[in-house]
């Protein structure tokens, strides 16, 4: 098997990047060898880049993983993939193995993560984990097949790299995990790339309202450009009577949380109506709890039959999503154009951590030209 060296950003202790060389075989059973062309920059790399204990996973670490490029070469078992196709590259492959895929419900596997590449550092061997099971800030790295999915060779890869998380992830919560019925009332808390993924999600399934709610007036206002009806500013506004109010008092049909903070959760809640559903898209940190009131006054969780659920990576499954997500962005139906609001090269990623931190990017996408 060809053995390859191409050049990464590893992770090498919390906060500490470096652009070295990395190599690894292939592609093997399986996989693909994808010459990346852009990869986002999610806040899940963010947090494993400041985490002290690396989620249990050993430095150093080759993040990455939403993006997009072109195949190479195809590995022995690969049908459906060829050299010179364009890809968009998802982070959840359904193992068909655990209870919920044997169930058919595929959409809630519960170990959904792609094969991880082998790849090792070319100046003293030890291996690089990719904790997500892509690591695809590297110029060339094999990839799990059922992760890269094929799309459409005139529509730019530099867009279809949000496809993976990003969209998958906040637009899914609402298509797949929620299912919003057209004409419903929708709140999103939380207006970073998820957040306003999500927010698209929800006029794509034509509510009626949607209510973006933040504490940046630029991301307000992104959010009123991507589809929002309504915003909330959280730093001026009680953000559950603002919702109440914006809704006649009656509350929303369907809230999503995009931040991962327990308070946020609980607003959530607070501002369901009847029957309403709330999700939990944002990855909470270490043992964090929320309070519900289960049965006092009017939001009273019992006395409302709300509904409290979760969505890991907006239960996406990437072969069915990705391609309708292409389309949704050809029709004109989803804005990645304005998703995008930074670009970077892989020896500036660390830029593209700053931008998330201070909130004045979407998405930075790091472009492998």
């Amino acid at each position: 098997m060809e053995r390859y060296v191409t050049t990464a950003a590893l992770l090498d202790a919390p906060g500490s990047l470096s652009v070295e060389e990395v190599a690894f075989d292939g592609p093997g059973e399986g996989k693909v060898l994808v010459r990346m062309r852009a990869a986002g920059v999610c806040h899940t790399d963010m947090h494993l880049h400041n985490s002290d204990d690396g989620w249990g996973f050993d430095f150093p670490m080759l993040l990455g993983h939403e993006g997009s490029g072109v195949v190479e070469s195809v590995g022995e078992g690969v049908e459906h993939i060829q050299v010179g196709d364009h890809v968009a590259i998802g982070c959840r492959v359904p193992c068909g193995n655990c209870a919920q895929c044997r169930r058919g419900q595929t959409r809630r596997c519960q170990t959904s993560s792609p094969s991880a590449p082998a790849v090792q550092r070319v100046s003293n061997g030890e291996p690089v984990n990719s904790p997500i099971g892509v690591g695809l800030f590297a110029n060339l790295i094999p990839v799990d097949a059922q992760a890269a999915i094929v799309v459409d060779a005139d529509v730019s890869l530099d867009k279809l790299a949000l496809l993976g998380c990003a969209v998958m992830t906040g637009a899914g919560a609402v298509l797949n995990t929620a299912d919003v019925w057209p004409g419903a009332r929708v709140a999103v808390v939380g207006c970073g790339g998820i957040g306003l993924a999500a927010v698209q999600g929800a006029r794509a399934a034509n509510s009626r309202q949607v209510i973006a709610i933040d504490l940046s007036e630029q991301k307000l206002e992104w959010a009123r450009t991507l589809g929002a009806t309504d915003t909330v500013n959280g730093t001026s506004e009680d953000v559950v009577a603002a919702v109440r109010s914006l809704t006649d008092g009656v509350g929303v049909d369907f809230s999503f949380e995009a931040v991962g903070i327990p308070m946020c959760v609980e607003q959530c809640i607070e501002m369901l109506a009847y029957g309403g559903t709330a999700t939990i898209i944002g990855v909470p940190q270490g043992d964090a709890s929320i309070t519900v009131n289960l049965g006092g006054g009017p939001t009273g969780f019992f006395k409302n039959t709300n509904t409290l659920t979760v969505t890991h990576g907006g239960d996406g499954l990437p072969a069915h999503d990705l391609p309708l997500y292409t389309q949704m962005y050809r029709d004109g139906r989803l804005d990645l154009d304005t998703m995008v609001t930074h670009e970077v090269g892989l020896t500036e990623l660390a830029e593209g951590f700053a931008h998330m931190a201070t909130g004045d990017s979407i998405r930075t996408i790091v472009r492998f030209d």
